[in-house]
């Protein structure tokens, strides 16, 4: 297997990765682990590069000039194509706060790090990935970070033979799996992201160099059959909730494995890669991952709105001609030099990287050029330091106190940060009626007596202790409960205490469940106590907030400026909060309070008060300390009359 020569059935399976990633990216929710096409590209990478070296070694013509020739032929200038127009795009529409991300994220790719950026970038305030439109250079950075070490590698350990190196491979992989597995619990993140917890899937692909290919049909057959079930495994049944990479990455790893061992040798289920279409998608992969998400993220930060599948299958067309486009006049006339003689190319591609360097620094240094911004929207804030500074539950803590300083208190509120986003509001209404509140909430935390939040498949065990908090802190007494959520925003993110995700056919079922939730809190700490609910707010009619879309440049029409008054019907959790005001009629000592009645009227509902300078929301769902405000003073009359009832 130490010749070069073409592999039609390499390329299908690459159609099948980049299909994979392009139909999960695109909304298509049978595609839930189309991640995992970026898995199959690494282990495509780990054989093809692991052939071409002990190829170049065993006829003793390797050298890293020409290994690192080719790489620069083959990735860089449809790169720095799809670097250059998104650059444009980016100056043409994003806030400069966005431009200023974009400009870091630029220069990281240059660099071949933006998988370390991405990863430093996490967290619970993290842009959006709708404001990221290089955030899939991640993938390209920890292929160009393994084509660092790998040559080097390999030229040092070829001489021990073929056994050592089977042995060493399975030992980084068993070591790289191992600490992915550790970093799972404390760090998704950097396990995703991070080049040392990915190196399993490339030496699967890196060990077929040295495996003979199937001599029997049948067995081909039979070992392609079982790749094809692996990968397809992996696209169709992980989740973003699946614990990934890890062990999990064995599932579609070891089925691309199969699929390349066997591939060429199996006659029947080998058509399936090799015909012309799947080779022909294949031979466009590159290109088509570039480009499909820069334009996805582009188009949805103009349209401003979800995407209707008329449009997301439009821009799936139009992806697929600007990838074809670019690989017959970009990609092939560079790898084959047809354009520029090979001293040329280099300088050029010198040139054009010092001036995408130069660009990104300057973005950074000029705050995104806020000169782009019409002088109406010109002193907005940006929207991440907004939601920082005018969150409704700003300068209070997971579990700090509401109301009078005083040592006892007269009621608990307990939920996540939108309950937490009360706090302004309620701490001022508390303080004028002599009232104590004790909090008990956190961060994307559901509070229950037998769930937990499910994070990238692991319980958070955070989340659990505040639940067990809350717990203490009702038991023995009958003092009022205040309780909120982010409601809908859990339909995918619960599990038992033992990890094991909580899954729903349906919305219907997911209502019902949140609805017997309420009925086991309520049986553990007692049904005699005035238990309120404050249902989900109707959002600001785009989750990427409105200081996002205030402070744009004014090159293109501004179609976010229509969603700040949205239909009623349009608002996150309407039918939802029906039901939790059709469980709190039918149940005693129960009120429900909805921020649809402050928010929005009989048809539509606001984002913000022009007249009153107000923007009621610090992002896309979280209330602002004007919104924190108004809801408290919305609620406050029914909210003590409810709290005065414990006392009677």
């Amino acid at each position: 297997m130490l010749q070069r020569q073409y592999r039609a059935d390499i390329d299908g399976l690459r159609a099948a990765a980049v299909l994979a990633v392009l139909l999960y990216h695109f909304d298509f929710k049978a595609f839930s682990g189309g991640f995992t096409g970026v898995d199959i590209f690494f282990v495509i990478s780990g054989f093809l590069i692991t052939q071409n070296i002990m190829a170049d070694l065993g006829g003793g013509a390797f050298s890293f000039a020409r290994f690192y020739a080719r790489r620069v032929k083959r990735l860089f200038p449809a790169l720095y194509a799809t670097l250059l127009l998104s650059l444009l795009a980016s100056h043409l529409l994003f806030t400069p706060e966005h431009h200023v991300q974009f400009g870091r994220s630029l220069l990281a790719s240059l660099l071949s790090v933006s998988n370390i950026l991405f990863w430093q970038e996490a967290g619970y305030f993290d842009t959006a990935a709708e404001f990221k439109p290089l955030l899939h250079t991640w993938s390209l950075a920890v292929e160009e970070q393994f084509y660092f070490i790998w040559p080097a590698l390999l030229l040092l350990l070829a001489h021990l033979g073929k056994k050592w190196l089977l042995a060493l491979l399975l030992l980084g992989s068993a070591a790289s799996l191992y600490c992915a597995e550790r970093w799972l619990r404390s760090d998704p993140s950097g396990a995703f992201f991070l080049t040392p917890f990915r190196l399993a899937e490339f030496a699967c692909g890196a060990a077929l160099v040295w495996l003979p290919a199937p001599r029997k049909a049948w067995l081909a057959e039979l070992a392609l059959a079982a790749g094809l079930f692996g990968i397809s495994w992996g696209i169709f049944r992980f989740s973003k909730q699946t614990s990934f990479p890890g062990l999990h990455s064995l599932v579609p790893s070891l089925g691309t494995a199969l699929i390349i061992w066997s591939g060429s040798q199996a006659p029947l289920l080998g058509w399936l890669l090799r015909n012309r279409v799947t080779a022909g998608i294949g031979l466009i992969s590159y290109s088509l991952y570039l480009i499909h998400w820069p334009l996805l993220i582009f188009y949805k930060y103009w349209r401003y709105s979800s995407l209707s599948l008329q449009e997301r299958l439009g821009l799936l067309l139009l992806c697929f001609l600007l990838a074809g486009l670019s690989w017959r006049f970009i990609e092939q006339p560079f790898r084959r030099g047809r354009l520029l003689p090979q001293r040329l190319f280099f300088a050029f591609c010198g040139l054009t990287a010092a001036l995408l360097l130069a660009a990104g620094t300057e973005l950074i240094r000029q705050e995104g050029f806020p000169s782009r911004i019409s002088s109406t929207f010109a002193k907005a804030q940006n929207a991440a330091q907004f939601h920082v500074d005018r969150f409704g539950g700003k300068g209070y803590t997971f579990t700090g106190i509401l109301g009078m300083k005083k040592r006892d208190y007269d009621l608990i509120i307990t939920g996540d940060s939108f309950v937490l986003q009360y706090a302004t509001g309620l701490d001022q209404l508390f303080k004028q009626h002599g009232l104590t509140a004790k909090l008990a909430t956190d961060y994307a935390c559901i509070i229950g007596p037998d769930i937990t939040f499910f994070y990238q498949g692991q319980p958070d065990e955070t989340c659990s202790l505040q639940s067990r908090h809350f717990f203490r802190l009702a038991e023995g007494n009958s003092k009022p409960v205040i309780f909120s959520l982010a409601w809908e925003w859990y339909i995918e993110g619960i599990c038992d205490l033992k990890g094991r995700q909580i899954k729903f056919p349906d919305h219907r079922a997911f209502e019902d469940f949140m609805l017997d939730n309420l009925r086991k809190i309520r049986e553990k700490i007692g049904k005699d106590r005035p238990f309120l609910i404050i249902g989900n707010p109707p959002g600001s009619g785009n989750r990427n907030g409105i200081i996002s879309c205030l402070n744009r440049p004014n090159f293109l029409p501004n179609n976010c400026l229509e969603s700040m008054v949205f239909p009623r019907d349009q608002g996150v959790g309407l039918h939802l909060n029906k039901r939790l005001r059709e469980y709190a009629a039918a149940e005693p000592n129960v009120w429900f309070f909805d921020p649809f009645d402050v928010f929005c009227g009989k048809e539509s509902c606001a984002a913000l008060d022009a007249r009153k300078n107000a923007i009621w929301y610090s992002d896309g769902g979280h209330l602002s300390i004007d919104g924190s405000r108004k809801a408290a003073e919305f609620f406050g009359p029914n909210l003590l009359r409810a709290l005065r009832s414990a006392a009677q």
